[in-house]
C-alpha cells in the first residue's frame, strides 16, 4: 500500500487518494439535516416570491433557490412563481411538485430573485430585485443596466454585498467555483503538457461540465493520481507544484478537488525547494495568504489592520518570493480596485523567461519545460484585477488562452509560448445542481428578511437587518449611501478613457523609404486627420 501525505482539516485527517479506496469518503453537498426543522425569522404568510428565468449565458443553468427550498417556501404561506425554463440544471417539474406556480407573468411579486444580470428589457418598474449585478467596482459593460434600475426605480440587491458583521459574505456560490475551477485547470493542464510534448495522466479529466456530479470529476482526478502515484508522469516535466492564493471558499473548494491526487503540501518558504528537488509520484501544494506576499512600501511589513484601511500603502511580492517556483496558479482571491496587483504584465515577461533544468533528464523525444509556470486558473474571473494580464473573461465554449507575454497578446492555442490562462465567469454553472443547492441553503435562511422589501416604500422605512441592508445598491431611484462611490468611479473611468482617446490626437509617423511599397502606405495613414506622416527617404 502506498501512502500519501495528508493533511488536518476540520479536526479530521483528510489522507490522500488510496486511503480513500479503504475508508469511503461521503460526499453530499447541499445537504443540511437540520434543513427539517428550519423555521423562517418572520412572518411570510401573503408574499410573493418569483424566481426569473436566467438568459445572461446558454450555459447559465443554475437558479438562486433548489425545488427544497421552495417547499419550504410555499409551507410556510409564501406564494412562488417560476418562470418557465428548459434551460434550468433542475425540471419545471420540479419546482411544480414543490408548490410553486409556473408563470411567464412574474409581476405580480413582491421580490424577483435571480442569479446573473438581467438584461434591460427584462426590468420591470418598482420591484426589488436579487441577482450579481457585477456593478459594484462600475464595470463598464454594466453601467448600462445600473442606469436602467435607477430609471425603473429598482430597488436591487446584491449577493456580493451580503456581509456578515465581520464583513465576510454570507451568501456565494464560492465553493463550487473552486470546484469546477480545478477540475478545469486540470483538465488545461492535460491538454498544454501534450501540447509541448508530454502525455501525462492529466489527459484523461474532462472539463467540469461533462461530469454529471462533482463526485463523478473527483473518480476522474483521483483515477489519475493513482496513476501519478505509480511513476506515470514523464521524469522531465520535473516536481509539479500548485499555488493556491487566499484561504476562503473559492480556494477551500479548489482545494478539496486537489487533494484527490497524491499531494503534499509545503510552506511558501519551502516551495522553492521542491521545484528543484521534489519528486514526480506526487504533487506539491502551497497555500499563500495576504501575510505571504503583501508588505507596507516603506516598512516592508504586514499588517492586517493597517491593510483593511490602507490596501494602496502595500506592494505584493508575489512574483518574486512564490510565482517563480509555481506550475500552476490558483487565483481565488477577492481584488478591489486600490488593492496590489498579483501579477502584472512585467511580471509575467520575467516569470516566463527560458528556464534553465540541467538536472532534469532530458531528450530530443521528452524534452524539458520552457518555463515553470505552466497555468493560471483565475477564479476570480476580474479582468484587468490581480492578475493584470487577464484582459477578457474566457468562456465555457472556449475555457482556454495562451498568454504571450513578449507580445503582450492572447491565442486561442495550447501550442506555442506563453502560460496557459482560464477565467471563466460563471464556472459553478458547470455544476448547476450542486451549485443551486449549496447557494439556495445559504440564501433561504433571508428571504424573509428580504420579502419585506416594497420598492415602492422608502428606503429608511424598511426594517432590514444589517446584511440584507448594506446588500441594497439602489432604492428609490438613486444610489444607496453604501454604494455612493460607484458614481465617482464611474466619472474617473469617464476621464482616463477620454485621456486614452485623446493620446491619439496629433500622431506624428515616421515612413523609412518612398518606393512603390510606401505609396499606398501613406495615403491610407493620411485618411486620419490627426496624423501627421513624415517620409524619409535613404
Amino acid at each position: 500500500m502506498i501512502r500519501v501525505t495528508g493533511i488536518r482539516r476540520n479536526g479530521f485527517r483528510h489522507l490522500g487518494l488510496f486511503v480513500g479506496y479503504l475508508i469511503p469518503k461521503s460526499f453530499s453537498p447541499g445537504i443540511n439535516l437540520t434543513r427539517s426543522y428550519f423555521r423562517f425569522s418572520k412572518d411570510i404568510r401573503g408574499k410573493t416570491l418569483a424566481i426569473r428565468r436566467e438568459e445572461q449565458s446558454v450555459w447559465e443553468r443554475r437558479a438562486p433557490l433548489a425545488p427544497q427550498d421552495v417547499k419550504r417556501l410555499v409551507r410556510a404561506g409564501c406564494r412562488v412563481l417560476v418562470q418557465p425554463s428548459n434551460r434550468r440544471a433542475y425540471p419545471m417539474q420540479s419546482y411544480a411538485n414543490s408548490g410553486a406556480t409556473i408563470i411567464e407573468d412574474i409581476s405580480d411579486a413582491d421580490v424577483i430573485f435571480g442569479v446573473k444580470q438581467v438584461p434591460i428589457d427584462s426590468l420591470i418598474h418598482n420591484k426589488t430585485y436579487c441577482f450579481f449585478s457585477h456593478t459594484i467596482k462600475a464595470q463598464d459593460a454594466n453601467m448600462p443596466l445600473l442606469d436602467a434600475i435607477l430609471e425603473k426605480n429598482i430597488r436591487l440587491l446584491d449577493y456580493e454585498r451580503m456581509c456578515d458583521d465581520a464583513g465576510q459574505r454570507v451568501v456565494a456560490f464560492g465553493k463550487y467555483a473552486g470546484v469546477a475551477g480545478m477540475v478545469n485547470i486540470l483538465h488545461g493542464l492535460g491538454l498544454r503538457l501534450l501540447a509541448l510534448g508530454h502525455h501525462t495522466p492529466f489527459m484523461h479529466i474532462g472539463p467540469a461540465h461533462n461530469y454529471r456530479s462533482s463526485g463523478m470529476a473527483r473518480q476522474a482526478i483521483r483515477d489519475a493520481g493513482y496513476e501519478i502515484a505509480l511513476g506515470m508522469m514523464p521524469g522531465s516535466i520535473g516536481p509539479l507544484t500548485f499555488v493556491f492564493t487566499g484561504s476562503g471558499n473559492v480556494s477551500q473548494g479548489a482545494q478539496e478537488v486537489f487533494q484527490e491526487l497524491p499531494f503534499e503540501y509545503v510552506s511558501p518558504d519551502m516551495l522553492h525547494r521542491v521545484a528543484q528537488h521534489g519528486v514526480t509520484n506526487k504533487v506539491y501544494a502551497c497555500e499563500v495568504s495576504r501575510h505571504d506576499h503583501l508588505i507596507h512600501k516603506q516598512t516592508g511589513k504586514y499588517n492586517a489592520a493597517d491593510y483593511e484601511k490602507n490596501p494602496s500603502n502595500y506592494i505584493s511580492i508575489f512574483a518574486k518570493k512564490i510565482a517563480p517556483f509555481a506550475s500552476v496558479v490558483i487565483n481565488g482571491i477577492y481584488w478591489a480596485v486600490n488593492s496590489p496587483k498579483l501579477l502584472t504584465i512585467p511580471d509575467a515577461k520575467y516569470l516566463l523567461q527560458p528556464a534553465s533544468t540541467p538536472w532534469l533528464p532530458a531528450t530530443v523525444g521528452s524534452p524539458t519545460l520552457p518555463h515553470r509556470m505552466l497555468a493560471i486558473c483565475d477564479i476570480s474571473a476580474d479582468p484587468g484585477g490581480s492578475i493584470e494580464f487577464m484582459n477578457e473573461c474566457t468562456t465555457i465554449d472556449h475555457p482556454f488562452c495562451l498568454y504571450d507575454a513578449e507580445q503582450n497578446k492572447e491565442r486561442s492555442s495550447f501550442k506555442g509560448p506563453g502560460v496557459l490562462v482560464c477565467s471563466i465567469d460563471n464556472m459553478p454553472t458547470q455544476l448547476p445542481r450542486e451549485s443551486t443547492d449549496f447557494f439556495g441553503e445559504l440564501l433561504l435562511p433571508f428571504v424573509p428578511d428580504i420579502l419585506q422589501s416594497d420598492a415602492l416604500k422608502p428606503f429608511d422605512d424598511h426594517q432590514f437587518s444589517s446584511c440584507i441592508k448594506g446588500a441594497f445598491i439602489t432604492s428609490n431611484g438613486k444610489l444607496t449611501p453604501n454604494f455612493e462611490y460607484i458614481t465617482e468611479l464611474r466619472n474617473n473611468n469617464k476621464a482616463r478613457h477620454k485621456v486614452t482617446g485623446n493620446d491619439a490626437v496629433g500622431k506624428n509617423i515616421l515612413v523609412l523609404g518612398a518606393g512603390y511599397v510606401s505609396a499606398p502606405l501613406v495615403e491610407y495613414l493620411n485618411r486620419e486627420s490627426n496624423v501627421t506622416v513624415t517620409v524619409g527617404m535613404f
